[in-house]
């Protein structure tokens, strides 16, 4: 038994929107810095939503980064966290 040729159309919609808009944290921070996906790794903390923007910390290389993007994950930025500051 075939599928109607609709519900194969909306399967493979859905797969390409799936697949095209899903930036996680860990491609976002690879983005954002010299780091590939795989040498990424997301630390253990509190994801904050302030408003319109998400931060979350990032390991990479042995340095700790705080992230930070819009809410459609269309920039994203992350800079080495200071000294002083604690990651969460």
């Amino acid at each position: 038994m075939r599928a109607p040729v609709g519900v194969l159309l909306v399967l493979v919609l859905v797969l390409m929107l799936a697949l095209s808009g899903c930036a996680t944290q860990g491609a976002l921070t690879a983005k954002a810095t010299d780091c590939s996906r795989g040498q990424v790794d997301i630390k253990d903390s509190a994801f904050k939503q302030r408003g319109i923007t998400t931060t979350w910390c990032a390991v990479c290389k042995n340095k700790s980064y705080l992230c930070v993007t819009n809410a459609d994950r269309s920039r994203v930025e992350c800079r080495p966290v200071r000294a002083e500051e604690v990651c969460r």
